[in-house]
């Protein structure tokens, strides 16, 4: 008897190849891998298979994998597979964690790692073993209970952990045990999914509002991370009164794996540990780190892509045929040179005349990058949001992402006869609502949507041309919500890239 297992994952790694290829290793099994579609056939008598079928439910879950199927399927004669090296992989999995749960067991996890963190207690860090591991669970217990801090190191970076005080001081927070988490914050089971698979992502998940007015918080959100390795999943477990424990970074090695929470899709913020070994040192070996990851994301996606690339930090890129920007965006770098656009013709310098008559005019340089998050910074000092370019962008974008309204106003975007993006257009049409009494949110909200229906007949012009036929979005302006869903809304056969949107 012979069963056909299809799966779909998304991440370009080795992490699901290596597990069933682990738990299939004592079973007859023949594997393939094409892009994102694994299969594995096994065969064997039926009890055989209902262990096989029982192991593998079992698995730890991973955010990457996306759909799964299972049938019968012809026998096979397995073919002798080629030996190779696996990076290894310091995770907490269902292997290590329930043989703990069950009898106090310390094991390795598939991969053969035990615990990669270093604790300190004196004045060194010293490696968590086995041999000394119940000694230090049972001195970070006494710390801990004592209000003191203890300092754990990793991969990663290392951090001060305390009991959380309900003052919200450090990083993220860690509950002791899953089932706390809803003690203080509002999550379902699919994000409790999320929190508890293998990767164990850094999600920011809302505060209830009971506990919100009860300790009269001004900030509704704050992240949460499940421990990701035995030492501190272990410490959780030894409390009883205490729920969460508080994580400060006090250095930083490699940002955490970060994932946002957004309608059940899966959206990487940062954190590269999930990205191949050889594609993470090739992108960051590069001075440009930026355009190295977007060079990666050209090799994944083909020349029938269009990689819309949109941040926060670098300049903005509309990527096609792997190697031409369509996007030739210039901002200014004082308000005086915006006004002497604006001001070239007619119907500009009335408008800017009748709106200095309402509105106070900037005077100020402009540290823009030729980004539309610089665009949105210049938008957001003219309603006058913050007073800096950057935090004007950010409020701007929050206003965006905190609307209401069925629709916003229809802003200008377009591109001058050369080719060159008209940013004047774009301001000239916002300053003419402000000037009509329009509200600042909906103007905001307008600016971030008239951007996704820009980068909409962008894409449709050329899927008309046949130039491309998919979309990848990318970048770290996409982090936003309101931007993130009108993007995919409107792009047809768009996906999301797996490789983080911050770098």
């Amino acid at each position: 008897m012979t069963l056909e297992f299809n799966f779909t994952y998304l991440a370009n790694n080795e992490i699901f190849e290596y597990l069933l290829k682990f738990y299939a290793k004592n079973y007859h099994f023949e594997f393939k891998k094409e892009e994102e579609n694994y299969t594995l056939k096994i065969s064997g008598e039926e009890e055989e298979l209902k262990d096989f079928c029982d192991i593998l439910s079992k698995m730890s879950y991973s955010v990457f994998l996306k759909d799964f199927e299972v049938k019968a399927a012809q026998d096979f004669t397995p073919k002798k597979s080629e030996e190779r090296e696996y990076q290894t992989y310091a995770l907490l999995t269902h292997l290590n964690a329930n043989a703990y749960d069950k009898n106090g067991f310390l094991c390795e996890n598939e991969w053969g790692v035990f615990c990669e963190s270093e604790l300190k207690i004196g004045k060194n860090f010293e490696r968590i073993t086995k041999e000394n591991f119940n000694f230090f669970l049972e001195k970070s217990l006494k710390l801990l209970k004592n209000h003191q801090s203890i300092y754990l190191k990793n991969h990663s970076g290392i951090y001060a952990i305390s009991l959380f005080a309900k003052d919200f001081k450090g990083d993220f927070l860690m509950p002791c045990k899953l089932e706390d988490l809803r003690s203080i914050f509002v999550c379902n089971d699919q994000i409790l999914k999320l929190l508890a698979s293998v990767e164990k992502p850094l999600i920011s998940l809302k505060i209830n509002a009971a506990f919100r007015q009860k300790h009269a918080l001004n900030f509704n959100e704050f992240k949460v991370k499940l421990a990701d390795d035995l030492f501190l999943y272990a410490l959780g477990l030894k409390f009883e009164d205490t729920h969460f424990l508080s994580f400060k970074k006090l250095e930083s090695f490699n940002e955490e794996f970060e994932l946002l929470n957004y309608e059940e899709r899966l959206v990487v913020l940062r954190g590269f540990d999930f990205v191949a070994k050889r594609a993470r040192e090739l992108i960051f070996s590069k001075e440009d780190k930026n355009m190295a990851k977007l060079s990666y994301l050209a090799s994944l996606e083909g020349e029938n892509a269009l990689i819309l690339e949109l941040s926060e930090d670098y300049e903005d890129i509309l990527l096609l045929n792997r190697e031409l920007n369509l996007l030739n965006l210039k901002l200014p770098k004082h308000s005086k040179e915006l006004y002497e656009e604006i001001r070239k013709d007619e119907i500009g310098s009335r408008l800017l005349t009748n709106f200095q008559k309402e509105f106070a005019l900037l005077d100020e340089a402009l540290e823009t990058q030729n980004n539309f998050f610089s665009l949105f910074g210049i938008l957001g000092r003219i309603l006058d949001l913050k007073p800096t370019l950057k935090e004007a962008a950010f409020a701007l974008l929050a206003l965006a992402d905190s609307a209401k309204i069925p629709r916003g106003v229809k802003i200008d975007y377009r591109l001058k006869e050369n080719k060159e993006f008209d940013y004047t257009r774009t301001l000239r049409s916002a300053m003419s609502f402000m000037l009509a009494g329009v509200e600042k949110n909906n103007i905001a909200y307008g600016a971030v949507e008239s951007l996704g229906y820009f980068l909409r007949d962008t894409y449709d012009d050329l899927r008309e041309k046949k130039q491309v036929d998919k979309a990848l979005i990318s970048g770290s302006l996409f982090s936003h919500k309101s931007l993130l869903k009108i993007t995919l809304k409107h792009l047809k056969n768009s996906k999301l890239s797996d490789v983080p949107l911050y770098i």
